[in-house]
């Protein structure tokens, strides 16, 4: 099973495909709308033979906002980062190497704008919530 996945990423081939997105201006606010965030179109035949069956046309039109849903969602802060998790998320994103992670690191904390970065502790503690409070 792990060999197939692994034949069939080391095979993909990436296809272009279509998308429908609508720049909506509404009270004086622009954002950009997926009108269907899971269709796609492999060409753009398919696309404008959609948009015929929708009634949907290129270019600016008027509309009407027919329903709003709004949901409040939460979500938990992420866990702060332990010495080796951080240098490795500096390597991935910036290329830094563990030791030039270390030594930024070490210069913020001795500026007093990080608090001890040689801890595994995953989480804050009572005593460090005082002191960043």
């Amino acid at each position: 099973m792990v060999y197939q996945r692994d034949q069939a990423i080391k095979n993909f081939k990436p296809e272009p495909y279509f998308e429908l997105n609508a720049e909506i201006l509404a009270n004086q606010q622009k954002f950009v709308a997926k009108l269907d965030p899971y269709q796609r179109f492999k060409d753009e035949t398919g696309l404008m033979t959609f948009m015929q069956d929708k009634h949907v046309q290129k270019g600016s039109q008027d509309g009407f906002i027919k329903d709003v849903q709004k949901q409040g969602k939460k979500r938990s802060s992420p866990q702060p980062f332990s010495l080796s998790s951080l240098q490795s998320a500096m390597n991935k994103r910036y290329h830094a190497s563990a030791s030039q992670t270390l030594a930024a690191i070490q210069s913020l904390y001795e500026a007093k704008l990080l608090s001890y970065p040689r801890t595994d502790c995953a989480y804050i503690t009572a005593f460090t919530k005082v002191e960043i409070c």
